[in-house]
């Protein structure tokens, strides 16, 4: 299966949540960063993941969590 990928921004307490208790579960993950500061969450191809454009966003192979 496909490895877990949490795509945020570096700054974003939202993301720091899920960034923690990913750890607190000793479970392996790939972050993506997500530059907020230039608008990349409001952009293609993020967008394809959260038609909201925020941000965390958690991807494991065809499954994707998101919030609204």
């Amino acid at each position: 299966m496909a490895a877990m990928k949490v795509h945020g921004g570096v700054l974003s307490t939202a993301t720091m949540r899920v960034l923690t208790c990913l750890h607190e579960k000793e479970l392996e993950f790939q972050f993506v960063n997500v530059d907020m500061s230039t608008g990349e969450h409001k952009r293609e191809p993020f967008l394809s993941l959260n038609p909201f454009g925020q941000v965390p966003v958690f991807e494991h192979g065809d499954l994707k969590l998101f919030g609204k």
